[in-house]
Formats: structure tokens, sequence, C-alpha cells
């Protein structure tokens, strides 16, 4: 076997948590090797090369043919890091000699946390709705230093006017309801597809909260609230906001079990009024980390070829002399 070479990694860089699906190209990687066992009936299958991402092993390598390979990235500290591709033999021993090391052409970089992803995009989507249909001052916070039972939860947010709706949250909370049982296959081009991981799904559970220094105002804005989730039982939100043509999905939305909206204030010298409960957007699938939008692939790979095949041609009946069937 000829010594093997790494001319490109792609994609060069990807999350420290690792689990991102690369993919090399070079010459001379070593196939995998199939053999018997020790009595001649099953079939061992030995890994035709080993790869390293730094100092740590690639996951899941596959060659899939002699100048290209895919492996799962492991792991790693932020900075640039060598890939070393070390060719092995029908034992799973190295080959001596048989080596590529490429310096510094993969990159661990931390998940930034200040581009918008598809989280962030469901959140506002259901803002700019509670504004569009209920209420346009609506407010999201996720200050969580205040008690529920006691009223504090008027000071959790800075309210410019009266009356205004407050969105504390979201939590989030598995849902395995919704969540898919293998992973999905998506095609990326002619004959060419791309296996991504389950999704992590997930329920969006928010703290509604209604405020008013008017009582008659209160219960109108809680009524309207009341309305919104029974009038809208899906938001919806664009697949790829760059692509007009992905199309959308919607989530389920309503308010929570036990979440019905009721008055909470107490009499207060403000004389400011409030009424609050929980609604839930419910299947949403947490599938990549922001930012790195090819880290939920975990195969790449081309169709089988379509075999088409004939109709069957119609059975021609026959009859016995006499115009009876035999």
């Amino acid at each position: 076997m000829p010594i093997p070479s790494i001319l490109s990694v792609t994609p060069s860089s990807g999350p420290t948590a690792g689990r991102l699906l690369v993919e090399l190209v070079g010459s001379g990687f070593q196939q995998q090797t199939v053999r018997a066992d020790a009595v001649g009936r099953t079939a061992v299958t030995s890994p035709g090369v080993r790869v390293r991402i730094g100092d740590r092993a690639a996951q899941d390598v596959r060659v899939l043919a002699e100048d290209v390979l895919t492996c799962v990235v492991p792991a790693g500290d932020p900075g640039r890091a060598d890939v070393v591709v070390q060719n092995l033999d029908a034992t799973g021993a190295p080959v001596p000699g048989e080596l590529a090391i490429a310096r510094d052409v993969f990159a661990y970089v931390r998940q930034p946390l200040a581009v918008e992803a598809d989280l962030t995009r469901l959140v506002r989507a259901l803002l700019q709705e509670l504004k569009r249909q209920v209420i346009d001052n609506v407010v999201l916070t996720v200050h969580t230093d205040f008690e529920a039972d006691v009223g504090a939860e008027l000071h959790l947010a800075t309210i410019a006017r009266l009356p205004a709706l407050v969105l504390l949250g979201p939590e989030l909370a598995e849902d395995r309801f919704f969540s898919l049982n293998q992973p999905p296959e998506l095609a990326t081009g002619p004959g060419q597809f791309v296996q991504r991981r389950v999704p992590y799904t997930v329920d969006l559970s928010f703290t509604v909260i209604g405020v008013s220094d008017h009582t008659t105002e209160l219960l109108n804005l809680m009524a309207a609230t009341q309305l919104f989730f029974h009038r809208n039982p899906y938001l919806a939100l664009d697949r790829d906001p760059g692509d007009p043509d992905a199309g959308s999905v919607r989530y389920e939305m309503d308010v929570a079990r036990d979440g019905d909206l009721r008055v909470t204030s107490q009499p207060n010298a403000s004389n400011v009024r409030s009424f609050s409960g929980r609604a839930v957007v419910r299947g949403f699938d947490l599938e990549d980390l922001a930012g790195f939008p090819e880290e939920g692939a975990v195969a790449r790979g081309a169709a089988a070829e379509v075999v088409v095949v004939p109709p069957a041609q119609p059975l021609r009946s026959t009859s016995a002399p006499g115009g009876q069937r035999p």
C-alpha cells in the first residue's frame, strides 16, 4: 500500500464539543479488512486506518475509497490541531511508514453564543405574534430573582408603560412524544445524501404575566391572551430564513396543563394589578449547535442506483372448446 497523504479536511473547523463529521480527501487510505474467525464461520472486520485529531482518536472512521474517508471529530481544546492518518494491517496493528500528518489543518472553536439560532427565531416569532394579535407592548425577560408567591414578579422586568405582557423563559424540557426514532436522511445533490443525528426534541414553556393599573384593562388583556393561545394552536417558522422555497414547520402551542391564566396580584400601594399563567410550544428540535450548521451530520454517501422494473404483462385467459373455461 502506498504511503497515505492528506490533501483536504472538510469542514476545517468545528465545535470544541466534537461530534462533527468531517471528510478527508487524500490518497493511500487502507480499506478495512474482512477475514474469518478462528473456526472460519464468522466474518471479522478490522479497521483499515486510524485517525487522530490533535491528541485524541477520531470515532466512526469509514474509508469510502482509497482517496476518501470520513470520521467523527472528538472533543478538543480551542485552537488548531494536527490530523493524522495511520494505515493498519489485517490485525489492526500500525503499518510502519504508512503515516500521514497534516499540520494545523483543523481548528477547534468555542460555540458562538451571539449568533441567531433556530431557538432564537422561534422565541422571536412568538413575541411577534403576541405583538400583532394581543398587545404591542410585549417584553421578554430571563430574570429569575423573584418570589412568585408574593407578587414580586411585577418587578422582574423594566416596563416602560402599561398595560404590558411579560414572557419569562423559556424553560426547556425533553419531549419524547414528538422525537424521531431514526436518523433522518437529506438529499445534498444528484445521487448524494447526508444522514443527520437524531435531533433532541424539547418543549419550550413560558410564564406569561399581564400587568395593568386598571382592573377592566387587565381583565380584557387576560381574555385576549387566553384567546390567542386558543385560536393559534400552532406557531409557524420558516425552515430556512435564507431559502423561501424550503417551506415552513409548525409547532403545537397552547396553555400548559395546570397553567391557566389567573389574577395573581395582591393589593399594593402602586395599584398595579397582574395575572399569570404558563404557555408551551411543543416538539422543537435542537439539531445543531448555533454557528455550526454541519454539526448534526453523522454520515454521507451516494444513493444506490434506481433499478426500473418493467410492469408485469397481464395474463391472457384461455377458453376451452365451446366457450367454457378449462
